[in-house]
């Protein structure tokens, strides 16, 4: 590293191996060394609530790209089987696509029927989402780094975060299913994320870069513990399977076609429903007993399913 003024003083230090620049200010550095006590518990609470919004901005964005990649994107899947049949490959069946993807299907199925518009048209639309998403994706990084990260930071450091976060609601997709495990791993990538950037707004310039390392670290161990200690068991137990992929879940106070995906504005919704095998589900009838009087068999849970 070559410093280019003394300490203290407004300036910047710039490596020679990286090109990157660290600049900083008189009063930026006296900040963290000098001030009242009140001065001192007002800066913690400022970097609870930057180090709480950086989380549900960034986690939120990513959560919308996921969901419009796993909506949207499958639609490319309808004609690559298209292409797959005109080859003779046996087994590239759209009837499994369409029942796996119905809110696709459907509109192809209703498509082919009435011939309002070629089937190109909704593959294009769909892609013309993604695109469009994306790019909004990548200016939120850009824009909302500079408000959350706004000081000399070590160079790919958002992007190693917003990395960590889609790394983050990939695996809540695919592998959080069990109430035990929604309930323990989002708590625990928020701790996670919140030590992190404690540490990042506490310190003008730390080793924010080498910080990554044990967060890593840290989250690589909350995921296998999630599947090996939670989501294992509860399969083997039969919590999860077929007729139960997913143990909890958002229920609505209204219908939602079968053919349709809820809004997006449905990712807040906090989950409020739990959802039992059939098998293990007793339904309400009402029952006589010795004394004639009538009870209800099973609990409220029932109803959820």
């Amino acid at each position: 590293w070559e410093c280019q003024v003394p300490v203290f003083t407004s300036g910047y230090v710039k490596s020679m191996e990286t090109q990157e620049r660290w600049g900083w200010h008189k009063e930026q550095l006296e900040a963290f060394e000098h001030g009242s006590f009140v001065e001192w518990v007002l800066r913690k609470l400022g970097v609870m609530l930057m180090s709480t919004l950086a989380f549900f901005l960034i986690t939120s964005v990513t959560s919308l790209i996921v969901r419009v990649l796993t909506s949207s994107g499958v639609v490319l899947m309808f004609p690559l089987f298209t292409c797959f049949r005109s080859l003779g490959m046996p087994g590239a069946n759209e009837r499994i696509l369409s029942l796996s993807y119905p809110w696709i299907g459907s509109a192809r199925v209703a498509i082919a029927n009435r011939h309002v518009h070629p089937q190109s048209h909704l593959v294009w639309a769909h892609v013309t989402k993604i695109i469009l998403y994306y790019v909004m994706y990548e200016a939120c990084q850009a824009a909302w780094s500079v408000v959350l990260y706004a000081k000399s930071i070590p160079e790919a450091l958002p992007v190693w975060i917003y990395g960590f976060a889609m790394i983050w609601e990939y695996f809540s997709m695919v592998f959080v299913r069990s109430a035990l495990s929604a309930h323990f791993f989002p708590r625990l990538t928020f701790l996670y994320f919140l030590l992190y950037h404690i540490y990042f707004y506490s310190i003008p310039y730390g080793y924010f870069d080498v910080a990554l390392i044990p967060l890593f670290l840290f989250m690589l161990h909350a995921m296998l513990y999630t599947i090996l200690g939670l989501e294992a068991p509860n399969a083997a137990r039969g919590v999860v399977n077929v007729e139960c992929p997913r143990e909890v879940y958002n229920r609505l106070s209204w219908h939602e076609p079968v053919a349709a995906l809820p809004a997006e504005w449905t990712m807040f919704l906090p989950l409020n429903s739990r959802l039992s095998p059939l098998h293990d589900r007793v339904s309400d009838t009402p029952t006589n007993d010795a004394n004639n009087n009538d009870r209800w068999e099973g609990d409220g849970n029932a109803a959820a399913g």
